[in-house]
Order: structure tokens, then C-alpha cells, then sequence
């Protein structure tokens, strides 16, 4: 199971970037991640620490992929990751989420997302 959920605030325009973002659990969580879901309600996602290399393998539908450093600044966003797909990085986490949701909350590289209880 995933761990608790925060909300997800982009400290730059201040707009809530997701309402129901959950932590993976350990290294199976973060394997499967959002594998087998047939849906994703809009401001859910998940997001992974290490992100090392992401797959969107058993997928059945495209993900927007947000990149984080330590920090939680965005080094880079990959829009509508379509399903049996990689991406290796070497980022410190990666928020998974609905395609189009990076683009329609205005994440932009360089922006802080910053992690709040929900």
C-alpha cells in the first residue's frame, strides 16, 4: 500500500498541482506504481523516491511524469508517457499523474512543488 496522501502546491503560482498525491511504500510500491489501474481520478498521482528509472509497462493509460531533485525543484516533465514505455533518469522522485496535468496546473521546469498533509 501507499502511504499517506499530500496535497501538491506549486510555490510558484500557488495552485494546487494535486489534491491526493500518495508516497510509494517501499520497493514494490514504487515497481508498480499506478500498473493495472484502469482509471485515475484528476489531482491523484503518486510519487516515487528514488526515481532512477520509471516504466509504464501493464499501463492502460498515458501518465504525465513530473521530475524532482532533492529539493523538490522540477528538472523535467515528460507530458502523456504512453503505456509499455521507460524513461531512466536520475532524479530524487518523480510524481506521477493523469496525462495533461503538469500542462493544465502550468508546472514548469524550474518550479518548487512543495508537499503538504493532506
Amino acid at each position: 500500500m501507499a502511504s499517506a496522501f499530500s496535497s501538491v502546491v506549486n510555490d510558484r503560482t500557488g495552485a494546487i498541482v494535486g489534491d491526493a498525491i500518495a508516497e510509494a511504500d517501499g520497493p514494490w510500491q514504487s515497481f508498480k506504481g499506478l500498473m493495472l489501474r484502469k482509471t485515475l481520478p484528476d489531482g491523484h498521482g503518486m510519487v516515487i523516491r528514488p526515481a532512477r528509472g520509471i516504466h509504464t509497462q501493464f499501463m492502460r493509460f498515458p501518465i504525465d511524469l513530473i521530475f524532482l531533485d532533492k529539493s523538490n525543484l522540477v528538472v523535467k516533465i515528460r507530458p502523456a508517457m504512453r503505456p509499455w514505455r521507460f524513461d531512466f533518469t536520475n532524479a530524487d522522485a518523480v510524481i506521477e499523474m493523469n496525462a495533461g496535468a503538469a500542462a493544465a496546473n502550468d508546472v514548469r521546469v524550474g518550479d518548487r512543488l512543495v508537499f503538504q498533509p493532506a
